[in-house]
């Protein structure tokens, strides 16, 4: 009787522990993000997370092995709640492939599998801003300056991170272009800036390399807009959030690519709507 008793109570001990570990992972991480925003990244240390926590840095090393273990987490589970918010903008189950013990994303507009390709990289796009306002410290440890000492492990959870949001970023893109509904310019023929993206075809055969350089340059003019909102270089002229700004400048790159034309049925890769001259 004693011994059915025992193996009765094991599960529930070890239930109670997982929780119990669970629980202080939740509140360790919370804890770094808010060192983060008040002393920046360079200014983490695990000490100062436990004592903020009313822990001994001999405890924290339970569940962290070092600073730059802490700073890994952070990053990678960084970038896989980003990549979430950004797919389920554009129609992914909002309970599928989330971060643990984070809430389900929420973006301003969520497009479905069967709405038009422009409506879903608008989606997508104000997803992104949607989750970097709501994370000003998350997006700034992702893409904020170089964290002195701190190098990311090669091939670790970060890179994985960073792919998924590129591949969260780039679908609707990709499937524009695959349809043929993506304008070019003949500035993406220079020989040297072909030169300097050809390599990304090794791993991403899908694209040409107009198609991922139109890719890193509407990444990256929607990024500069979001990055000068989260920095705060925008909060005199748009106090409550610049979202009016950003939305303004989506439609222009929805129009510049050429995803309010009709299909042309050049194909993928070909130049439609544009007068080179």
């Amino acid at each position: 009787m004693g011994e059915t008793a025992t193996d009765q109570s094991t599960p529930v001990t070890e239930g109670r522990r997982q929780r119990v570990r669970r629980e202080t992972m939740v509140e360790l991480k919370q804890a770094a993000l808010d060192e983060v925003r008040e002393r920046g990244a360079v200014g983490l240390s695990l000490r100062s997370v436990a004592r903020r926590m009313g822990m001994s840095p001999a405890g924290l090393y339970r569940y962290v092995a070092s600073r730059e273990d802490l700073l890994t987490t952070l990053i990678a589970e960084g970038y896989q709640d980003l990549g979430h918010h950004l797919e389920v903008a554009n129609g992914a189950p909002a309970h599928v492939g989330g971060v643990p013990d984070r809430p389900p994303p929420s973006p301003p507009v969520i497009a479905g599998p069967e709405t038009d390709v422009a409506d879903r990289t608008r989606a997508v796009a104000l997803a992104y801003r949607h989750w970097a306002v709501s994370h000003p410290n998350e997006f700034g440890l992702l893409f904020g300056d170089p964290i002195p000492g701190y190098e990311a492990p090669t091939g670790g959870p970060t890179v994985a991170g960073m792919r998924r949001v590129g591949t969260g970023l780039a679908q609707p893109l990709v499937e524009a272009w695959q349809a043929g509904r993506v304008r070019t310019h003949p500035a993406m023929a220079d020989p040297e800036l072909r030169a300097g993206l050809s390599p990304v075809l090794e791993f991403e055969s899908e694209l040409s390399v107009e198609a991922f350089g139109l890719f890193l340059l509407a990444w990256g003019r929607l990024h500069g807009q979001v990055s000068l909102e989260v920095f705060g270089h925008h909060r005199w002229l748009f106090p409550d959030g610049c979202e009016p700004l950003y939305r303004a400048d989506v439609e222009m790159l929805l129009s510049e690519l050429g995803l309010f034309d009709e299909p042309t049925g050049d194909g993928p890769g070909e130049p439609h709507g544009h007068d080179p001259a």
